[in-house]
């Protein structure tokens, strides 16, 4: 796995923004790593919201599995459970939260363009990495051209040949085991005190007096209690 910051990154990122959105745009600086699977090799970089916004005008939504990420959020050997430890990591790793989410029932957005080669051709997709109620969602969408018309972009559709199923899962599964010990790496000097909520689910999570916490409330009572006792 190599992990760049590099006018590479920028010059794709805005080829790419030049290609789906014929939109103009000014170039800064994109965080990547290089994924490689027995399929293919995926560079993921980092946009900010701007980017993101110009990119998803011209998707096609992919079905999520929710199955894998039960699955995951069930594992006790990463972090994908934990609200405060992948937001930190993703935050430390890929630079602060976007704001493509719900106030109401989310905290963070981390969107990514992932890019690769099958034979002679090139794809695009976007992978945004974001908290929705009670757990952490993955939502993948395909590039497209601007003038496409030949797919209804209304629907959520099943995963394409160029990037099937189980390379998707392959992906998700990745970030989740590399953010698990990249946490490992940075949480014994970690000390910036914070905390973030999720009203919906009266979710408050952070890392305050020394330690890690998602904490999950009964009532409304209690949950506001709780912000009120960090705010002090």
């Amino acid at each position: 796995m190599n992990t760049n910051i590099n006018n590479e990154n920028t010059d794709l990122v805005f080829s790419l923004i030049k290609k789906f959105s014929q939109k103009d745009y000014t170039q800064i600086k994109n965080v990547s790593i290089d994924i490689k699977s027995n399929e293919a090799s995926y560079k993921l970089i980092r946009l900010n919201d701007e980017q993101y916004s110009l990119l998803s005008q011209n998707t096609l939504q992919i079905d999520t599995d929710y199955d894998q990420l039960l699955y995951l959020n069930a594992d006790s050997t990463l972090i994908y459970p934990s609200f405060s430890r992948m937001y930190v990591s993703l935050k430390s790793f890929f630079g602060e939260s976007g704001r493509f989410y719900d106030d109401g029932k989310g905290s963070f957005s981390f969107p990514f363009v992932i890019n690769f080669q099958k034979g002679e051709e090139e794809f695009s997709y976007l992978l945004n990495i974001s908290s929705m109620r009670s757990c952490i969602e993955c939502r993948i969408s395909k590039l497209i051209l601007a003038d496409d018309v030949s797919f209804d972009r209304g629907l959520s559709h099943n995963p394409f040949n160029e990037l099937p199923r189980q390379e998707i899962k392959f992906i998700i599964n990745y970030l989740a085991g590399f953010l698990t010990g990249y946490f490992k790496s940075i949480a014994h000097s970690y000390g910036e005190r914070f905390f973030k909520v999720v009203g919906s689910n009266h979710i408050l999570y952070g890392f305050n007096e020394g330690r890690f916490f998602d904490n999950y409330y009964e009532t409304q009572e209690e949950f506001y209690a709780a912000i009120e006792e960090l705010k002090a």
